[in-house]
C-alpha cells in the first residue's frame, strides 16, 4: 500500500483531511499532512514545495502526493526535492511552464468560475457554503467551516512557474463534476493537454474529502 501526502488548498488548513484519512487507513494506506506557510505572502512556490517535501519521511519511496486546488501550483516542484511515486491534482490548478498563475487566469477565462474569483470564503460563511460545501450534509458543512484558513500565496501566484521541464513522474487528475470554483471543462482539457491523462471524475463540488470521503478514498486507492 502507499503513503499519501495530503496537501490542503488555499482556504483550509491541514485538518480539512480529517474525514478522508480514516477512510484511506481502512484501505491499508498511510498518510501524512502539513500546514503550508499561510502567513508568508512573499513565499515562492519553491518554498511551499520545500514544506511539502520535508513532511515526507526520507526513507519512503512509495509516496503519492495529493494537492488540492491552488496547491497544484506547488505539486510538480516536489519531485525535485523528494522521490515520489505519483502526483495527483485534486480539483487543482496545473502550472504552465513559462507563465504565472495570474497569466493563466488572464488568458483563459474558462479556468475559474468568474463568480468565485477574488472571493474570500474564510471571512464569509455563506460564500463557503455556496462555492465549497454546497454538496455537503449540514453536519459535514458545519464541521468543514471549522477548518477554514486563508493561504494567500501572493508571490506564488505572481511568479513565473519555476519549472524548466515537467518532472518524469506519473500524474493523475481528479475533477469534481459540479465544482463551483475551478471549472470542470477546464480541468478535463488541462488534464489531457498538460498531463496527458483523462481526468477521473467524481460527482459533487470542490471539496470531495468533505462531501464524499469514501468515494475519494476509493479513487485514490485505484490510482495507487
Amino acid at each position: 500500500m502507499s503513503l499519501f501526502c495530503l496537501v490542503h488548498g488555499s482556504t483550509q488548513n491541514a485538518s480539512c483531511w480529517d474525514r478522508l484519512i480514516p477512510r484511506l487507513e481502512q484501505r491499508g494506506h498511510e498518510t501524512v499532512r502539513m500546514n503550508l506557510p499561510a502567513n508568508e505572502a512573499e513565499a515562492s512556490a519553491t518554498r511551499y514545495a520545500e514544506v511539502i517535501a520535508h513532511s515526507i519521511p526520507p526513507e519512503r519511496e512509495d509516496v503519492i502526493i495529493v494537492a488540492h486546488s491552488a496547491s497544484g501550483l506547488f505539486l510538480p516542484l516536489v519531485p525535485g526535492k523528494r522521490r515520489v511515486q505519483r502526483l495527483v491534482f485534486l480539483a487543482a490548478v496545473i502550472p504552465h511552464i513559462g507563465k504565472s498563475l495570474r497569466d493563466q487566469v488572464n488568458e483563459d477565462k474558462t479556468m475559474f468560475n468568474p463568480d468565485w474569483l477574488g472571493k474570500d470564503p474564510t471571512k464569509d460563511e455563506q460564500l463557503a457554503r455556496q462555492f465549497l460545501f454546497h454538496d455537503c450534509s449540514p453536519e459535514a458543512t458545519d464541521w468543514a467551516l471549522g477548518t477554514m484558513s486563508l493561504m494567500f500565496a501572493r508571490q506564488a501566484i505572481l511568479e513565473i512557474c519555476p519549472l524548466k521541464e515537467w518532472p518524469d513522474v506519473p500524474s493523475s487528475y481528479i475533477l469534481c463534476a459540479e465544482d463551483r470554483a475551478i471549472q470542470p471543462q477546464w480541468s478535463r482539457r488541462a488534464a489531457r493537454e498538460r498531463l496527458g491523462v483523462e481526468a477521473i471524475e467524481l460527482p459533487g463540488g470542490h471539496c470531495p474529502y468533505v462531501s464524499r470521503p469514501d468515494q475519494l478514498a476509493d479513487a485514490l486507492s485505484f490510482i495507487a
